[in-house]
């Protein structure tokens, strides 16, 4: 996720794009094969427990290569974990370049994380001044490759899946973040929110729908996350067994018991430089 700065794996627009047009993102481009072709990266590469990483030569990537490969498996069996889903059977490909200038090479725009789910890849930027989103990558890979497009009604849940996995903004957790911007007034209904969630920017929607998530994950369990993505809110009812308002009460009563009231979020500082 990003604003200029905030990281996200696939900027919504192309996501929805892919949904309205039917085209995956490896019809539209091979972007493996372009960045294995492209000879101004030199690229090296470790593989294990079906993932393979690559990483260019003399990079911090590469001084850090095991730390790097033993991070993604962690993030593929937590991720896996938390939604629920089965082990991919194809090898899960992952590229890490040092700039945003080099991620646009590859996929056309300097993103600072990009997700071919259609073709099992990831792609990040990693540096000393900026960490990689493993976790919130390969969710995008499981609900949009795994799960399938989300309903109409159920994309604010694109990013809000992959912010929960990932977990972390800075030093603070998902629902700090959330419980700040709700006790600071600058969260709307929840029956605004889903009409009209793009309105908010990407921060306040982002984390409004990752803790959202977050509390129907933990109290109803993954599978009900999945049955919304795809059925829609309007789905809410017979899934949850209670209607937006009584979502919308049950998750506020859960951030008052769960965050500590006194913890200080420097959302200036996210909205400045991202979650990195």
């Amino acid at each position: 996720m990003h604003n200029k700065h905030i990281h996200r794996v696939i900027v919504l627009a192309m996501i929805l794009n892919v949904i309205a047009t039917g085209v995956s993102s490896q019809e539209n481009a091979n972007f493996v094969q372009r960045a294995l072709a492209d000879s101004s990266f030199a690229w090296r590469s470790i593989a294990s427990n079906k993932i393979r990483i690559y990483y260019e030569e003399d990079s911090f990537a590469e001084r850090h290569r095991m730390m790097m490969l033993r991070s993604m498996i962690t993030a593929v069996d937590e991720v896996l974990k938390i939604l629920e889903a089965s082990e991919c059977d194809s090898v899960l490909n992952v590229f890490y370049v040092e700039s945003r200038e080099k991620m646009k090479r590859i996929v056309g725009r300097s993103y600072s994380g990009f997700s071919d789910w259609a073709a099992n890849a990831i792609f990040m930027v990693l540096n000393p001044n900026w960490r990689s989103f493993e976790k919130h990558e390969f969710a995008h890979v499981v609900t949009m490759g795994v799960w399938g497009p989300p309903d109409i009604t159920s994309r604010w849940m694109i990013e809000g899946i992959a912010i929960h996995c990932d977990g972390w903004c800075r030093e603070y957790t998902v629902d700090e973040v959330a419980f700040h911007l709700l006790s600071n007034g600058q969260l709307p209904p929840l029956r605004e929110f889903l009409d009209d969630f793009n309105s908010l920017g990407e921060i306040r929607a982002g984390f409004y729908a990752a803790s959202l998530i977050g509390f129907i994950q933990r109290t109803h369990g993954a599978q009900a996350l999945r049955d919304i993505w795809l059925n829609g809110v309007e789905s809410f009812k017979d899934l949850l067994g209670a209607d937006v308002n009584q979502i919308e009460n049950s998750w506020k009563n859960y951030l008052k018991s769960n965050v500590r009231q006194d913890t200080k979020v420097d959302i200036d500082i996210i909205n400045k430089l991202g979650c990195g």
